[in-house]
């Protein structure tokens, strides 16, 4: 490829691929991005809070079921 075709093409897919990772490096979330990302956070700990206590009651329910010999 020659130089006037470097400037003329604009950037090859390879070199384009390249720019856009080190902007995505660069890029600092935004407020509203953050925020979003805390309330997911949130929402999956107690949706694991939740599923432990699930648990810890079936498991209760189990003990309580069986028969005693």
């Amino acid at each position: 490829m020659g130089l006037l075709d470097r400037f003329t093409r604009g950037r090859s897919p390879r070199r384009a691929r390249h720019a856009a990772a080190a902007r995505e490096r660069k890029r600092t979330p935004s407020f509203r991005e953050m925020r979003a990302r805390l309330r997911t956070e949130q929402a999956e700990s107690r949706l694991l809070e939740t599923e432990t206590q699930i648990h810890a009651e079936a498991a209760r329910m189990r003990l309580r079921l069986r028969p005693r010999r």
